[in-house]
């Protein structure tokens, strides 16, 4: 293992992880209140607004395929990192001077092409700094979790800060937060860029380049706005999104790697129903906590933050015993890693259907069994979606990392969209605490079986998977 590659890690890991930091606080302060600003600032039913947050849960991940087509294509992996920071700044801004569905829709395509040019190609990058290091598969899994950690630090100071600077200053000031930490994330990556150099694919961006980059966008831009304005159209276009994975998996395989694109495919399915479950929280759940929930202590926002330090106090043990486990030569499988997320993911779910079962009847539930719920989370994330990036790092096809990091966050995007589905068939009146209950529990039910079947069929597909990854 050679040393300066350590020293190289520590400045890819921190130029790289702040990047995903600033994007994933700008995304969760957007995740956390969309639902409230559709239904509190536009008048949207709950139906609706449920039904456009899964689309833009979607839509965010879904342009990663572009995203990814962009750095493998054209740019490389950092250059549109930066480019994305920049949408960013002008999503987040328009988002926060936005009086008509117009200036919405158009700040949410802005935020969704930024996140897929920044969120797959920072993977990347990472990625790619390990294939050509002298580094150990343990020391990408640990450098993963780290750049995991990242994330989850924007995320926590996200949900922590939205929904009181919501409530004492408007819904501008929110995202006004938002636009000045991607301002912050432009020019670290742009200082950045030096201190990284070598890592960076070296090429001359010439006029036909940028002019190609550019057209792509601006298209994607006006699809992304048409696609928010007219909701029937969305799910045509998460079914194009999946049919262009699976031809974009089709061209990736061939003899003698056919075995893992299939194992690839397996992973990608799983993460697709892992994510519905888990977004249909940003909908029913946080409807449920704002509607039903006491909250005289934390508000809705703060108690999806309880994951988010769960995963910051548990993200450098995990990774840690992933790394410890790898050394001493009892490795934990992928497969099983992702079975322990669901089987957690489960566990989490009935925590909260206890603490909605055991509140008496007129009474708000109290908040302690989420704030468990939330905190047990964290453990099922951390086995699956940190892992799932390194995963798909280490099962791509060469010359398709970026695009496969796009799948995978193409999952996330359908995973949204399901989220949504299965938010639909939870209605949580606002003035109806009972009601509101026993649609929850029912919901909940719903979702901890849909948890407990897939673990059990991991249990049956795992040693096939571990014979082909």
């Amino acid at each position: 293992m050679n040393k300066n590659d350590l020293r190289e890690e520590k400045k890819v890991l921190a130029i790289t992880s702040f990047a995903e930091f600033a994007e994933r606080y700008s995304y969760y302060i957007i995740q956390s209140l969309l639902i409230f600003f559709l239904i509190g600032k536009f008048n949207l039913s709950q139906e609706l607004s449920a039904s456009l947050v899964g689309t833009v849960l979607s839509m965010v991940y879904i342009s990663a395929i572009l995203g990814g087509y962009i750095a493998e294509k054209l740019i490389g992996y950092y250059r549109a990192g930066m480019l994305g920071s920049f949408f960013m700044v002008l999503g987040t801004f328009t988002l926060a001077i936005s009086t008509n569905e117009n200036l919405l829709f158009l700040g949410l395509s802005f935020i969704s092409i930024s996140t897929g040019l920044i969120k797959s190609n920072m993977a990347s990058f990472i990625g790619r700094f390990y294939d050509k290091s002298s580094l150990t598969d343990g020391n990408r899994d640990f450098g993963f979790n780290v750049f995991y950690v990242g994330i989850n630090l924007g995320s926590f100071f996200a949900l922590s800060f939205a929904t009181s600077l919501k409530d004492n200053y408007g819904y501008s000031a929110p995202f006004y937060s938002s636009m000045t930490v991607s301002i912050v994330m432009l020019f670290v990556l742009i200082i950045g860029f030096g201190f990284l150099k070598k890592h960076i694919i070296d090429l001359v961006l010439t006029g036909k380049i940028i002019l190609k980059t550019t057209i792509l966008i601006l298209i994607y831009i006006l699809l992304l706005f048409y696609i928010f304005k007219e909701p029937n159209v969305a799910s045509f276009s998460i079914f194009i999104a999946f049919v262009a994975s699976a031809i974009i998996m089709f061209l990736s395989a061939n003899k003698g790697n056919y075995k893992k694109v299939l194992v690839a495919g397996v992973f990608f399915v799983l993460s697709i129903i892992y994510w519905g479950l888990y977004f249909q929280m940003f909908i029913s759940l946080l409807l449920f906590t704002d509607y039903a929930v006491n909250t005289v202590l934390v508000n809705s926002s703060q108690i999806l933050s309880v994951e988010a330090i769960g995963v910051l106090i548990f993200g450098f043990i995990v990774g840690k015993l992933w790394l410890y486990l790898a050394n001493a030569g009892r490795e934990i499988q992928d497969i099983d890693k992702f079975n322990i997320a669901f089987i957690i993911l489960a566990l989490s779910f009935i925590v909260i259907l206890i603490s909605i079962l055991t509140t008496p009847i007129d009474v708000k539930v109290t908040v302690y069994g989420f704030i468990i719920g939330y905190f047990i989370l964290a453990l099922s994330e951390l086995s699956l979606s940190a892992i799932g990036l390194s995963l798909v790092t280490k099962i791509a096809p060469k010359g398709f990392v970026s695009l496969y990091m796009g799948i995978w966050l193409v999952t996330l995007g359908i995973g949204g969209k399901f989220g949504g589905y299965l938010a639909g068939f939870v209605y949580i009146p606002e003035n109806d605490i009972n009601l509101a209950k026993a649609n929850m529990s029912d919901g909940m039910d719903m979702f901890i079986v849909i948890a407990i079947i897939t673990s059990l069929l991991i249990l049956t597909i795992r040693k096939r998977v571990n014979r082909n990854i």
